[in-house]
């Protein structure tokens, strides 16, 4: 299966799963409930109706939840563990089977007549879906994080065939862009004399982005000292950089791409081939590309290779200055 498949399957999953563990709590705490209150005689011609309807809401997520819990068995991406496919298998064969052979049969006898025990049994019972179904939300909340973050951008992008994918060890695309101070920044200005850490994020002030910016802040010095200088890029115009940078106190430089032009050059690919990609590029003092980090999600993990990266090209260079 290739890539946009797998993550089309991954977002099916995620999706189906979310919107079951929503509704399996509204019926748990307000809809079986309330059922006590329909009454007596026309509970049966009720409970007939409502499981009519009811299946056209449950159904089609259940199947394509099952159906994409059972792909994953074999099309199962390296970063996701093994067992948290099987386990996210085992709980939906729980709520399978408590459905068939529970509450089912507690709707059927409902559909008869309503009897206050079965209906509390009903409630009772239900629980075992809710619970199994709340940690099958986050387990696929994991694994979803767990896919997304090791995406490299090779494999990460439906991108158009007019970009070039840029790899490690390729000359960085010459630009020139303008900061949120209004000042050009090219980069033939860090040529021979620093790197560069370039890191493309989505949207200004989102979760995500805030702490990735606010890592690089924290680290600001670090890469400094390593001899690089770390500047961000986001579509977002020059007001909403001058703001997001002041709120944040943030002491490197925000391109706005907002023809998103920079992020052509550079092939930055989509997340799930639909969000602007999360990606760093590591461009040492002769303009050669030498580390690509892409992942969605882990905001912290893009500074750290960064940091690794730079760490690494200032060593050598000190080596080379003073064998």
């Amino acid at each position: 299966m290739n890539d946009p498949l797998i993550r089309f399957m991954f977002l099916a999953h995620l999706g189906s799963t979310l919107y079951m563990v929503g509704l399996i709590w509204l019926v748990q705490v307000v809809h079986y409930p309330l059922f006590a209150s329909v009454g007596s005689l026309d509970f049966p011609s009720y409970e007939s109706r409502h499981t009519a309807l009811i299946t056209w809401v449950v159904a089609p997520p259940m199947l394509i939840e099952g159906a994409t819990a059972v792909l994953l068995i074999w099309y199962r991406p390296t970063s996701v563990n093994e067992w948290s496919v099987w386990s996210g298998l085992v709980l939906l064969g729980v709520i399978w089977l408590s459905t068939f052979f529970i509450q089912v049969p507690c709707h059927e006898s409902l559909s008869k007549a309503f009897d206050p025990v079965v209906h509390q049994r009903l409630v009772s019972t239900n629980w075992l879906r809710t619970a199994a179904w709340s940690v099958r939300g986050a387990l696929v909340l994991w694994m979803t994080w767990a896919f997304m973050s090791q995406i490299e951008p090779a494999t990460a992008s439906s991108a158009s065939s007019d970009m070039t994918p840029v790899k490690v060890g390729d000359r960085a695309p010459e630009f020139s862009a303008k900061s949120y101070d209004g000042k050009t920044i090219h980069l033939a200005d860090f040529l021979g004399k620093r790197a560069l850490v370039l890191f493309f994020y989505p949207k200004d002030g989102t979760a995500i982005c805030t702490q990735q910016a606010c890592a690089f802040r924290d680290s600001y010095e670090r890469f400094i000292k390593a001899g690089a200088e770390v500047i961000g890029v986001s579509s977002d115009n020059e007001d909403s950089h001058r703001s997001f940078a002041r709120q944040h106190k943030l002491s490197f430089p925000l391109i706005s791409d907002t023809d998103g032009s920079l992020r052509k050059a550079f092939a930055v690919p989509k997340t799930m081939s639909l969000l602007p990609g999360r990606v760093t590029y590591v461009i040492d003092r002769a303009g050669i590309i030498r580390r690509i980090y892409s992942a969605a999600f882990a905001s912290d993990e893009h500074v750290r290779q960064a940091l690794a990266a730079v760490d690494k090209m200032d060593a050598d260079t000190k080596e080379h200055q003073n064998p």
